[in-house]
C-alpha cells in the first residue's frame, strides 16, 4: 500500500531528524555546562547558560520521546498481553496505540493553547519568547502521533499480508 510506505518514510525521516536534533541538544548542553564551570572558576559566571541548557533539555526530552516511541522503547507491562491468544494480543496492541494516539492529539491541542498563552512572556536571561520553549510540547506530541499512525498502518498492512499468504 502506498499510504503505508509514505507514512513509514515520513516517520523514519522524522525519527532521523529528531535523533540528530537530540544529539545537537545534548552536545550543546554538555558544552554549555562545561563552559559555565570554566567561567565560574576563572572568569565571571555566564548568566544565560543554565537557562539555555534547561530549554535544550526540554526540547531534547520531547523530541527524544518520539524516537523512543517509534522503537517501542518506552516501558510497558506485557504480562496480560502474554497470557492471551495472538489475535487478542494484536487487538490489545491496536487499542493501546489508539489510546496513545488520542492522548498525543489531545496533548498537541492543549500544547498549542499553552504556547499561545505564553506568546508574550520572555525568558529571564535570554529574553526569548517562552512560546519557543513551550513549542516543544505540540511538536513532540505531534511527532509521536505520526509514529502512532505509522505503527497502526504497519500492523494493518502486516495483518493483510498474513491473510493473503494464508489463502
Amino acid at each position: 500500500m502506498a499510504a503505508v510506505k509514505v507514512f513509514h518514510k515520513l516517520s523514519a525521516w522524522l525519527d532521523f531528524l529528531c535523533g540528530a536534533l537530540c544529539v545537537v541538544c545534548v552536545t550543546a548542553m554538555v558544552l554549555l555546562t562545561g563552559a559555565q564551570i570554566l567561567c565560574r572558576l576563572y572568569l565571571t559566571a555566564l548568566s544565560w547558560s543554565e537557562e539555555l541548557t534547561r530549554y535544550l533539555l526540554v526540547w531534547a526530552t520531547f523530541l527524544g520521546a518520539g524516537c523512543v516511541y517509534r522503537r517501542m522503547g518506552h516501558i510497558s507491562v506485557t504480562a496480560v498481553q502474554d497470557l492471551v491468544p495472538p489475535r487478542m494480543r494484536t487487538a490489545m496492541r491496536v487499542m493501546c496505540h489508539l489510546l496513545c494516539g488520542a492522548f498525543f492529539v489531545i496533548a498537541v491541542v492543549y500544547g498549542l493553547n499553552y504556547v499561545s498563552m505564553q506568546s508574550r512572556q520572555l525568558s529571564a536571561a535570554l529574553r526569548i519568547p517562552m512560546s519557543r520553549v513551550y513549542m516543544a510540547i505540540p511538536v513532540g506530541f505531534g511527532i509521536m502521533a505520526v509514529h502512532v499512525v505509522d505503527r497502526l498502518l504497519a500492523m494493518f498492512d502486516e495483518a493483510a499480508t498474513e491473510e493473503e499468504a494464508g489463502q
